[in-house]
């Protein structure tokens, strides 16, 4: 059944609460175009379906046609009355169109058979959207999903290599003379939600890390780190994975760790840090973060 109510006006009308009549009532949003409600029929009993838009003349279509009578569809209205010899039969669909250009185009019921007891009106409310409208949302669906793939693979591709010191050896990251780091010089840009104390950049083939140790003024709430974002000298902008090992509260400092994967290994900034919290309104931004320049292999 497609009780989905997301993305209807405040106008569209909507099902009672169940039991407060006796009709069947089915809702169809844009979201819900793949979903196919059951409608239960029985032979010789009228089920009529009574739509708050306009059908298509020819948007009809119906499964076994020849074991229905369609009585006289009008506008907003379908009747169906299923014959005798639809008894036993496995279930049919119906399909609809509407005439307007908007979302769902189209809705589908299953006719399930029941031998004494049909369902004589079932009323149908839609929820339209414009076609550009849920157009945009797929392609924001599938950007999305793009993204989650990619980093599922590199999640993949990291967990078929060692951990700990082992690991940074065999990537290539780290070798005999270790991974090159430095302090920064930072800039705590106005209005931050915190003060920062010692930040310190690393640097290793793909991969770039800022520790940052943060701190809390009197009475703020707990801080939790939702995003982390550096942002080059020529407007590039470099998604941040951050390990916090717990909120930070008033007089506890806590260093914070972003790791950033580039494969531009030349890149040394200066980068703006921006950091913003989980849940809520408040920001820090860090300026001038540089990184150790790398030439040639790991640990140089």
């Amino acid at each position: 059944m497609l009780l989905l109510v997301a993305g209807s006006s405040a106008t569209a009308k909507t099902c009672p609460p169940p039991g407060e009549t006796e009709d069947r009532c089915i809702e169809l949003t844009a979201d819900g175009t793949k979903e196919v409600s059951e409608v239960q029929i029985s032979p010789g009993q009228p089920s009529t379906f009574i739509f708050d838009s306009d059908l298509r003349a020819d948007g009809l279509t119906l499964e076994g046609r020849e074991r229905f009578e369609v009585a006289d569809p009008g506008k907003r209205t379908l009747t169906l009355v299923p014959s005798e010899e639809i008894r036993g039969e496995k279930p049919s669909k119906v399909t609809v169109c509407f005439a307007d250009d908007a979302a769902p185009a189209c809705a589908s019921f299953r006719l399930i058979v029941h031998p004494a007891i049909g369902e004589r009106h079932v009323r149908i409310f839609r929820h339209p959207r414009p076609v550009e409208s849920v157009q945009a949302d797929l392609k924001k669906s599938y950007e999305e999903n793009a993204r989650l793939r990619a980093e599922n693979d590199r999640l993949r591709a990291e967990r078929d290599r060692p951990d700990g010191l082992t690991g940074l050896f065999a990537s290539g990251m780290m070798d005999e003379k270790g991974i090159p780091c430095s302090k920064v010089d930072f800039i705590l840009r106005p209005k931050a939600a915190l003060s920062a104390g010692r930040v310190i950049t690393c640097r290793t083939p793909g991969r770039m890390l800022v520790q940052v140790e943060l701190k809390a003024p009197d009475g703020a709430a707990p801080w939790m780190t939702q995003g982390a974002k550096l942002v080059g000298p020529k407007g590039e902008e470099l998604e941040g994975s951050i390990w916090q090992p717990r909120p930070l509260l008033p007089g506890q400092p806590l260093t914070l760790y972003i790791e950033v994967q580039t494969e531009d290994v030349q890149t040394a900034g200066p980068f703006v840090l921006k950091l913003w919290e989980t849940d809520g309104p408040r920001t820090v931004t860090l300026g001038n973060v540089t990184f150790p320049a790398l030439t040639e292999g790991p640990g140089l």
